[in-house]
Formats: structure tokens, sequence, C-alpha cells
């Protein structure tokens, strides 16, 4: 978003058409496309934060903290993208604006400018935290990574802002912009390089936060389901990418552009950046509304345990399944190459007659073949006798983890 409207000067001016102060051509539905996205990520956050507060094990955090910041300051450029249409004409073409409002509409897009930098670090950071309290999974080296992600997200928001104030001289002349009859020349530097960056470096950032699920939680022992709604989140998220790649073209065609429709093209960078950043807060606080959609949603949520190898979710779950597997004697092995060789078995030795009538229980001197032996050899023929069968998943047994140490999350 521009600070001030460029390429305005007294030439660019002569080439416009005619002005329609009566009726001109607008865009009229940026107004619901606003309020839609705000009260979707306002729902969301406050179910993210009222699950963090009830049913949390560590209660509301410091990831909640910045998200919350992060909403803010998207309610705050939802807010300016609805004056700047409403009241300063960013739903028209420059020409059919009244000179009047064009110092008011470079100021909406400045300022919109810092919200929307301020709200997505704020998001990212809190994203970033998240991943760094999964203790699991997260170890020592790949946290910090993840410091790294943080000081060069905090690093490239300071930029941005520093620039965006020191880019004019005086900071006034981002928004003070004289009469159309009256246009001198700019104290502003360029801005096409700047926005360019701004945009790159965005999006870049976007991206390694999408892409760290992949490498921290794909070892936490998730339900399918579990696993299949993590996917959905991140290939949902990508469309955040896509709008961060969408509003960094937009923001180098109002830097460049030939006839210095600021209005018109600040217009698409409003749509981009709310879709950029109000999709992005959903995608970050989506996978703490999963308690509402489990079976057991009073069980609290367990976010990391002692970080000694018996004391992990994953060392006590992986040897609760070798100690179920261990009670079961298999009877081969699957590979021939480990198959152990018994010994050549004895040769067969005739015994008498009078040794099977010395050993046979009283109760059935009379019976050729004991009722238990019957039984017992009908169940082996039907596959009831032997060991039983190994479970073909472990998902009652992770159930069963559920209820007694919590939800893994």
């Amino acid at each position: 978003m521009a600070g001030d409207f460029p390429n305005l000067d007294s030439s660019t001016i002569s080439q416009w058409p005619q002005p329609n102060l009566v009726d001109p051509i607008m865009r009229s539905w940026l107004s619901i496309y606003s309020i839609t996205l705000t009260v979707i990520t306002t729902l969301i956050v406050s179910a993210r934060l009222w699950t963090q507060v009830r049913n949390s094990a560590f209660g509301f955090g410091l990831d909640d903290a910045f998200i919350s910041g992060a909403w803010m300051f998207s309610i705050l450029l939802g807010a300016l993208c609805l004056l700047g249409t409403i009241n300063y004409g960013f739903d028209k073409h420059i020409w059919d604006v009244p000179s009047t409002l064009y110092s008011g509409a470079a100021l909406i897009q400045w300022l919109s400018e810092g919200a929307f930098t301020i709200s997505v670090c704020l998001m990212k950071t809190s994203v970033l935290i998240f991943y760094r309290r999964l203790e699991p999974p997260c170890t020592g080296s790949f946290k910090k990574i993840i410091y790294v992600f943080i000081a060069f997200t905090a690093g490239y928001t300071l930029a941005c802002l520093l620039t965006g104030i020191l880019l004019c001289q005086p900071v006034s002349a981002y928004w003070a912009i004289p009469e159309a009859s009256t246009v001198t020349g700019r104290t502003c530097a360029g801005q096409g390089i700047y926005y360019l960056l701004h945009g790159t470096l965005g999006t870049f950032s976007t991206f390694y936060t999408i892409a760290i699920p992949f490498l921290v939680l794909r070892n936490i022992p998730l339900s399918q389901s579990q696993r299949n709604a993590l996917n959905a989140v991140s290939v949902v998220a990508l469309s955040v990418v896509g709008a961060g790649v969408a509003r960094t073209v937009f923001l180098f065609r109002l830097a460049d552009s030939p006839n210095g429709d600021a209005t018109w093209n600040g217009f698409n960078v409003f749509v981009c950046a709310q879709l950029e950043c109000q999709l992005a807060i959903i995608c970050a606080s989506l996978p703490s509304l999963h308690t509402y959609f489990t079976p057991n949603p009073s069980v609290p949520i367990v976010y990391y345990t002692n970080n000694t190898k018996h004391g992990s979710i994953v060392s006590r779950v992986s040897s609760s399944l070798s100690s179920q597997i261990r009670r079961l004697s298999m009877a081969r092995t699957a590979s021939p190459k480990n198959a152990h060789v018994s010994e050549p078995r004895p040769r067969a030795v005739e015994i008498p007659q009078w040794e099977f009538e010395t050993l046979e229980s009283p109760r059935y001197a009379g019976c050729s073949v004991s009722p238990v032996d019957e039984i017992t050899y009908e169940q082996y023929v039907r596959g009831q006798f032997g060991p039983p069968a190994p479970p073909k998943d472990s998902r009652a047994l992770f159930d069963q983890y559920r209820r007694e140490h919590g939800e893994m999350f």
C-alpha cells in the first residue's frame, strides 16, 4: 500500500479523461467483503482464546497474546479499508475523485500499510512461538532455527516500518498532496524497489511459517483425522502465499502506474492485503479449535511434557505399544533370513499300549479321547486356539492415553 500517490505530476494529470462526478464507475463490493472476513476472523479467534483458557493445560499463552495483537491490527486494517473506500474514493478512478480528498486518501493508504505490516508480523510470531511449545518433536536445534525465523520476521518488519516513515522528507509529504493545479516536484524517494522487497520478504516469511508444520509435526502421534485436518489447514494456508504474491504484483503496479491511478490500483491492494492478513490469522487459529470436533472435548490439551526420554509423549506411547507387542508370541518371522532353524526332531519311539493305560486320567478311563482334547482340537481347527491376533492399528491405545493423560496436540 502506497504512502503517497506516485507518478502524480502535471504531465500525468493532463492525460486524464474528464472527471465524472455524477455517475462514475464504482466497485462497491469491498464493504461486504471486508466485513465478512472480519466477522469470520473475530469468531475464530474468540473460539481459540476461549478454548485455550478453558481446556488448555497451560491457559492463555504467549502465542495467544501475539495472535490477539494481530487480530486487533487486522480490525484496524479493515476499518481503514472501509473508510478509504466509502469516504475517500478508493472504489473509483482517481480522476473521478475530488482533488480535495487526495491527501486524506494518501494518509489512509499510509496507515493501512503500517497496520498490515504489524498484524502479519504478530501473526507469524505467534505461529512460530506455538511450534516452539511443542516439546516432544521440537528439538534444541530446531528451536534455534525457529528463533532465527522470529528474529528475521521482526527485523524485516522493523525495516519496513522505518522505511515507510523515512522514505519521504518530511513524513507529512506522504499525505500532504497539493492541489492538481499546483503539483510540484515530489520529496519522496522511488517506491518501486521498496514495494517489491516488502512483498517478496513478506511472501517468503509466510512460506516458511507454513512449511514448518511438515517438519515439526511429522513425528507427533496423531490420529488419521487430526493429520488430515493438519494437511487441510496447510493446503488452505497456501492461498495466503498466493494472496501475498498478488499483493506484491499490485503494489508494483501501483508504484509503476503510468497514469497515476492510485485509488483504483490501491483498491486491488486493499483486497489482497485483507485476504492475506485475515486468512493467515484464521489458519493460525484453526489448530486450536480441534477440541470442538473431538469425542472427548473435556480432556485437557497437553502441549508438551518432560523432555526426558521416559517422560515424553512419544516415548511413553511407543513403550506402551512395544509392551503390547511383546505380549504377542509370534509363530513365524517376517523374514526367512532371520528365521530360526530348529534342531532335527528325535526319532519316534513306539510306546506300548499299557503305558497309555497307566497314564490315563481316572475320570475318563472309559473314553478313548478326552472331551477337553476334542474341544481344544476343534478350536485349533477353527483358528480359535493360539495367541491373539495383533491389532490392526493403535487407535484404541491412543484413545486410552488421551483419556488418562490428556489430548496429544
